[in-house]
């Protein structure tokens, strides 16, 4: 079971950590677990539901009527507000960043079917709301060299409430704002960042939390072909196959050690199943990753060595 402190929900949440006390004693939006001691310790998915809560609020909905409605109801609710939203936006974007919007100018082919640029800081963009009001929009891309809390506050209202989807282009930001954005479903791209790395963020859609069937022991790729694309020339653009091909090739080795824990020590042996099972999880979902950068990066993973049967 997941352990998160209230100070690592309130990093990944974005709501502070008196915030979610009163969100707890005054609504019971969600009852986190306690140590002995009294400590507060949280879940993914509790996780995912103050995210739900924060969005959806954002939206104009009380805190009262969401306390009352299961997570299930939520992400309707929340699907619903997007459906909403698509019916009113075309494909263009709206684009923000003296250097962005130059960018969009000059590529061939254009990178959106029509798009607004804003030559100017981000800074000054989120202070004119007429730009916002303005535009049919569904995309908003934005440039900035760092990223505040009270700039990352602002994207992520407008994510809530008028973009399907917003990328940022930033130059330095700490790990915990990198999260953060991720949890609110915005994409970042560390500077400095071509056209075509643009393009591929725009074509895709963005990640969505997916079901994978997995089985323990049984792996999509063999080593020959793990460590083939570990230790290949990566693109100009992108070195995701190599680093993900190298935590595969970790995780593989430890799931056979969990299996082998087993057998060498039976007392032990539902702990150590238990963690084989969440290391073949991991793995599927890493498996699937490689596929999906491999396709972004154009690596054909059927050029590579025959796979085998485990």
């Amino acid at each position: 079971m997941e352990r998160l402190t209230i100070g690592a929900v309130a990093n990944l949440t974005g709501v502070p950590t008196h915030t979610l006390r009163k969100w707890e004693s005054r609504h019971s939006i969600v009852t986190p677990n306690r140590s002995e001691s009294g400590r507060r310790f949280y879940t993914n998915e509790h996780v995912q539901r103050l995210l739900l809560v924060k969005r959806l609020m954002g939206e104009g909905h009380s805190l009262a009527e969401l306390a009352r409605l299961s997570n299930d109801e939520l992400d309707i609710l929340a699907v619903r507000h997007e459906q909403s939203r698509a019916a009113n936006h075309d494909g263009g974007a709206d684009v923000v960043g003296l250097n962005l919007t130059t960018l969009f100018e000059r590529a061939n082919p254009s990178l959106t079917p029509s798009f607004s640029g804003f030559s100017q800081t981000l800074e000054k963009w989120l202070d004119q709301t007429q730009h916002v009001k303005n535009s049919n929009h569904g995309t908003l891309v934005v440039e900035s060299d760092t990223l505040p809390d009270t700039v990352v506050e602002r994207l992520v209202t407008l994510r809530n409430r008028h973009y399907q989807r917003v990328v940022v282009i930033y130059a330095f930001a700490p790990r915990r704002i990198e999260q953060l954005l991720s949890s609110h479903g915005i994409q970042a791209i560390k500077a400095p960042a071509t056209s075509e790395k643009i393009r591929s963020y725009l074509n895709v859609d963005a990640p969505k939390a997916i079901d994978i069937d997995y089985q323990v022991g049984v792996s999509a790729f063999d080593p020959e072909q793990l460590s083939h694309i570990a230790n290949m020339m990566p693109s100009l653009n992108c070195e995701c196959p190599n680093h993900i091909a190298k935590l595969l090739i970790d995780i593989n080795g430890f799931e056979k050690y969990c299996m082998q824990c087993v057998e060498d020590d039976p007392s032990q042996g539902a702990l150590h199943t238990q963690l084989a099972e969440m290391t073949a999880h991991a793995r599927s979902i890493f498996e699937a990753a490689l596929r999906a950068v491999a396709v972004a990066d154009g690596l054909d993973l059927e050029s590579l060595p025959t796979q085998t049967k485990h």
